[in-house]
């Protein structure tokens, strides 16, 4: 008799174990295994990053979907954005992902100049999160989606301003009622990287008239931690100051200026100059 109940007990506990609720392992969470950044180029109010990263996923594939980030400047968030990646990730496997963003380390004119007259380094970093998805739905209520959080830092150089100045001038005597003057502007890039210009504006006057007007260099670059030169060029003849232009430049001495101005993103430099252009007498 006792034999008998103690199969009936046992037999009594194999049946609620099977009919009591399945237990479902939790699903282990993909992982952000490595991350770096990069200041991959840099202007006067500007920087190309990338931020890159390896994420591994355990037992389920994962898509990571899109990155949230902010982009901070000494401890001050410059910009917030999000940017899509729909990078594939296999069960037990990994990939990498990058983001790429041109960003914008200066406010304004003001915070240019400031930067100029403090020097040194600026830290930038890129913060935020990835937003990954299972591919699958997964049976027991395991997670379908996550977030893992990313930071990286970089030390930039402060950039420094560009200045403009006329270096130097050139004239010469073709004829007894004309002369031609080349006058040299100079841009100064203090900077170890690339300065692009949006241009130098100029008006040149010789002897009271006002000979030529303009803008010169759009588009150009001046290369790192150099100066980059910018002609230009007058004439003094009868149509620039008509029949009295022979005794003008009989008296060897021509009285000019000039004023301009170099313009940069978020600067511009006024430039304003004078002298006087001797010549050689005639032989």
């Amino acid at each position: 008799m006792k034999t008998t109940r103690l199969l009936w007990l046992a037999a009594l506990a194999l049946s609620a174990c099977k009919s009591g609720p399945e237990v479902i392992a939790e699903a282990a969470a993909p992982e952000l295994i490595d991350q770096d950044m990069e200041i991959v180029s840099q202007s006067l109010t500007d920087c190309d990053v990338k931020l890159t990263g390896t994420v591994a996923s355990a037992d389920r594939a994962v898509t990571v979907e899109s990155a949230r980030f902010e982009f901070v400047v000494d401890g001050e968030v410059r910009r917030a954005g999000e940017k899509k990646l729909g990078i594939a990730v296999p069960a037990g496997g990994k990939a990498s992902f990058s983001l790429e963003e041109t960003l914008t380390y200066v406010k304004d004119e003001a915070d240019l100049k400031a930067m100029d007259t403090r020097g040194g380094s600026l830290l930038t970093a890129l913060r935020g999160t990835l937003l990954v998805r299972a591919q699958a739905p997964s049976a027991g209520g395991a997670p379908a989606s996550w977030e893992l959080e990313f930071a990286r830092s970089k030390d930039v150089r402060t950039p420094r301003l560009p200045h403009l100045k006329l270096r130097e001038f050139e004239a010469g005597r073709f004829a007894e009622n004309e002369v031609q003057a080349v006058f040299h502007l100079g841009v100064e890039n203090p900077n170890p990287f690339y300065l692009s210009i949006s241009g130098l504006d100029y008006a040149v006057t010789v002897a009271g008239k006002q000979l030529k007007t303009g803008t010169i260099g759009a588009g150009e670059k001046i290369s790192p931690s150099s100066t980059g030169v910018f002609d230009v060029t007058v004439t003094v003849n009868e149509e620039s100051h008509g029949k009295d232009v022979v005794k003008l430049i009989k008296g060897l001495k021509l009285p000019f200026s000039i004023s301009g101005a170099l313009k940069a993103p978020m600067y511009v430099e006024p430039l304003t100059a004078e002298g006087e252009i001797k010549l050689n007498p005639p032989k």
